[in-house]
């Protein structure tokens, strides 16, 4: 007698596999939603700065010794020289920017100012990866290009959104709305990356330092000509007092 085997076959196998698939689709479909979602939000975030009307200028920009240095092709031969310290946490620093930035820049392009801006980060308490310090990590990569155009608006829209932006931005945030201003892809990727942040954190821990050594103090906004502050009652007023 010969014996015949029989296998018993769940019936629900097949249903049992379609059915895992489905889940795994749908999760993945939500996946891709939610990153869209989260992808779309960040780009709302800085969109609006394509909006903003942007200033030409007719000076030229260049990084070093811990500064970025504003000056004519051609200055005259008595312009005057100073070290602007300035924090991105700073709401001082915001409004002196506000007050005078139009006539610090006509002053540089007729040659009779030359500036030096320190960047410094003393308000992040000590945070490796504060606001301040973001904040000059993006705008150091875009100096360090050369883009002259794009570091003059950057630092403006910085400073001028900064009580809407301090501490919600991320290293995405800073990249795109460098992008929206008109950065170059190289500097936007550098700016996303964070790979200037530690950069960022010597360039402002040297410029606390050199101001320390100076004045005996560190704190912002500071205008130094010959590593004197400028001496007068409202800060606003600095420009006047070393052009006339």
């Amino acid at each position: 007698m010969s014996s015949k085997s029989t296998r018993v076959t769940d019936p629900n196998a097949k249903g049992s596999n379609t059915f895992l698939w489905a889940i795994i689709a749908v999760v993945l479909v939500a996946a891709v939603v939610i990153g869209y979602i989260v992808m779309s939000g960040q780009g709302k975030k800085t969109e609006y700065l394509a909006d903003r009307e942007s200033v030409d200028v007719s000076f030229g920009s260049e990084f070093g010794d811990n500064a970025v240095t504003l000056s004519a092709a051609n200055p005259a031969a008595e312009a005057v020289e100073v070290d602007l310290y300035e924090d991105y946490s700073c709401s001082y620093c915001a409004q002196l920017a506000e007050n005078t930035d139009e006539q610090m820049q006509a002053a540089i392009e007729s040659g009779d100012l030359i500036v030096n801006i320190r960047s410094l980060n003393f308000l992040d308490r000590g945070n490796a990866d504060g606001h301040s310090t973001r904040a000059a990590a993006a705008v150091l990569a875009v100096a360090e290009a050369g883009e002259t155009d794009v570091y003059w608006n950057y630092r403006a829209a910085l400073l001028e959104e900064q009580e809407d932006i301090y501490n919600k931005w991320s290293n995405d945030d800073f990249a795109n709305a460098a992008q929206e201003l008109g950065a170059s892809e190289g500097v936007v990727e550098k700016i996303r990356s964070g790979e200037s942040v530690s950069a960022a954190n010597d360039l402002t821990t040297a410029n606390a330092d050199k101001l320390e050594a100076e004045t005996g103090q560190v704190s912002s906004p500071r205008v130094l000509r010959d590593g004197k502050d400028v001496e007068v009652d409202d800060i606003n007023q600095w420009l006047d007092a070393v052009l006339n």
